[in-house]
């Protein structure tokens, strides 16, 4: 049974972070919980080296494909080993990750708030089949007037944070100091969001994809 994310679903899950022992695996000891959790099964998912790069369109609207293209060259940025990379595409049906402008009807898991916008990613996750079906869906909102440099600057903030939860990061983190706390104060990724996302990306995996990724 396929089930949508709500955030009751969200509950902590241990912090046990285990390497696949693949050669040159980093070893990062500050780090948050990036697992999901959903009656007793917990989930993990980053994309395989044989899915990239990861395709994402954009809404031309709120200049959101520069935001999203700066969004991912920042987590880029956060590997050591060129474990993550993603591309635009001038078509959504090609896309992995589709970013849009707005709120879906009811919400959902994986909201962000800040002062002067909003965003949501939407993952159609399956906990019992361990599956993800793609595409992703992250929505962006203004809160006041979306020609504001302050709203403007918040776009680029909120999709630093939803490309990381596109990236793998199912959870938020704990810590105001990090650009995946619910509600980022931050510009950018910090050292432990960078540690979180090397170290997910050396853990085993259990989540496959449309693309054909296997646990």
């Amino acid at each position: 049974m396929t089930r949508r994310l709500r955030p009751a679903a969200a509950l902590l899950c241990a912090a046990t972070l285990l390497s696949c022992g693949d050669i040159g695996a980093p070893l990062r000891t500050e780090t948050y919980e990036w697992r999901l959790m959903d009656a007793g099964t917990s989930v993990s998912f980053h994309w395989d080296r044989e899915e990239l790069p990861v395709r994402f369109w954009a809404q031309d609207i709120y200049d959101l494909e520069s935001h999203t293209l700066a969004a991912i060259e920042t987590w880029k940025g956060a590997f050591l080993y060129r474990e993550f990379d993603g591309v635009m595409v001038e078509d959504s049906a090609d896309a992995d990750v589709i970013v849009r402008a707005g709120f879906p009807d009811g919400g959902g898991i994986l909201q962000t708030r800040i002062t002067e916008c909003e965003a949501l990613t939407e993952l159609d996750l399956d906990f019992d089949a361990q599956h993800l079906t793609l595409p992703i869906h992250v929505f962006v909102a203004p809160r006041f007037d979306p020609d504001l440099p302050e709203t403007k600057a918040c776009f680029g903030v909120a999709m630093i944070h939803e490309v990381g939860h596109a990236i793998g990061i199912f959870r938020h983190s704990p810590d105001p100091g990090d650009i995946m706390y619910f509600s980022p104060e931050v510009t950018g990724t910090s050292e432990r969001d960078r540690q979180t996302a090397e170290v997910l990306y050396h853990s085993p995996v259990n989540v496959t994809t449309d693309r054909g990724g296997t646990p």
